[in-house]
């Protein structure tokens, strides 16, 4: 999608490729204004090309790109997940990879699975391999809540909320790598990196970026 404002010849903002799933839909204009000489066109999308632009972030190899999914469930209003919470080898485990600009998005494996305001929750999970014992720091983007287990202990928990409004992490409740950032404590050897994600709200998925990778190999990668 390009938007082109006051006759200008280069796009005022430029959307490299629509993230929703489905084919068709409508246009809504809102906000403190007053609309005029809208006019729509069907079939035709000017000089737009069929593909969607090269992800920019494809050959950033410090995001955390492949990880395996559980099956979500119910958490109570006032539960925090903990790691004897996560569902054991026998349940049904899936791949997830990482889309545009990193972005794990467990929207688009289950939506909401719930009605507002009750809480669901997923697990994650991914192994690092560390050859020295030591601590690496990333940056982390969530939305809604997130614990974040290493080896069976929890490093990190935090909430993004967009109610109420104080709740929010900078940009205004949305999914930033600018929402967080932790140490991972790591063993020479495997490591177990496990995420617990809940969501109330709409919308669920998480970034993660780490600031080097020396003497690390991630799993799938």
């Amino acid at each position: 999608m390009n938007i082109y404002i006051n006759g200008a010849t280069e796009p005022t903002l430029k959307i490299g490729r629509l993230e929703g799933d489905t084919e068709d839909g409508g246009i809504m204009l809102a906000g403190p204004g007053i609309f005029a000489n809208l006019v729509v066109t069907p079939d035709v999308a000017g000089d737009l090309p069929n593909e969607p632009e090269k992800d920019p972030s494809v050959s950033d190899g410090l995001y955390v790109r492949h990880w395996q999914l559980s099956p979500f469930s119910k958490l109570a209003a006032d539960q925090a997940p903990t790691y004897a919470d996560m569902p054991n080898t026998t349940a049904a485990w899936a791949p997830l990879e990482a889309e545009r600009d990193g972005l794990m998005d467990v929207s688009r494996v289950y939506g909401i699975p719930y009605p507002q305001p009750e809480r669901a929750v997923v697990w994650l999970k991914t192994d690092i391999h560390s050859n020295t014992e030591q601590q690496k720091h990333l940056s982390l983007g969530w939305v809604r809540e997130v614990f974040v287990f290493v080896n069976g202990q929890i490093v990190f928990a935090d909430k993004n909320l967009y109610q109420p409004p104080a709740a929010r992490k900078t940009p205004d409740g949305r999914l930033s790598l600018g929402n967080g950032s932790l140490l991972l404590p790591l063993k020479a050897g495997d490591n177990e990196v496990a995420i617990a994600l809940v969501n109330n709200f709409y919308g669920w998925g998480f970034k993660m970026h780490l600031d080097d990778m020396k003497d690390l190999n991630l799993a799938g990668q």
